[in-house]
């Protein structure tokens, strides 16, 4: 069996290595990246199957910006994307009327809330990988 490819894309470099070294020591092959345009560097030099993403980078909506561009393009459109970021529950909420407004979907298969355990980011990537 191949191993999935898992790309964390996160600007808390301690986050990113921690989340690596848990994924890899159950069989993943983890690509990581600190903003969201070298995520997208990551993203068109090898295809991931996920990505862990967070939203507030290099700048408040850096995370939002890429996610909709992988969601915006077809080669993309399909990897599963789990939002891993202290953007709240409440402001999910508050977004989520955004994007009705702006006909836009939320751009995520799943949102967790930093800070959140290793456990759960890897039933979350297990869960997502199984459905694809």
């Amino acid at each position: 069996m191949t191993s999935k490819n898992v790309l964390v894309v996160d600007d808390d470099k301690d986050l990113t290595q921690s989340v690596k070294a848990y994924l890899e020591a159950r069989g993943y092959a983890v690509r990581t990246a600190h903003s969201g345009a070298e995520g997208q560097r990551e993203i068109e030099s090898a295809r991931p199957d996920l990505v862990v993403l967070d939203i507030m980078m290099d700048s408040d909506a850096d995370g939002f910006n890429l996610a909709y561009k992988l969601k915006g393009d077809e080669a993309t459109r399909d990897i599963p994307i789990i939002i891993l970021s202290g953007f709240t529950g409440h402001l999910k909420d508050k977004f989520r009327s955004f994007e009705f407004v702006m006909e836009r979907e939320w751009p995520a298969a799943v949102h967790l809330e930093k800070p959140a355990s290793l456990a759960a980011i890897g039933a979350a990537i297990e869960q997502l990988l199984a459905n694809a």
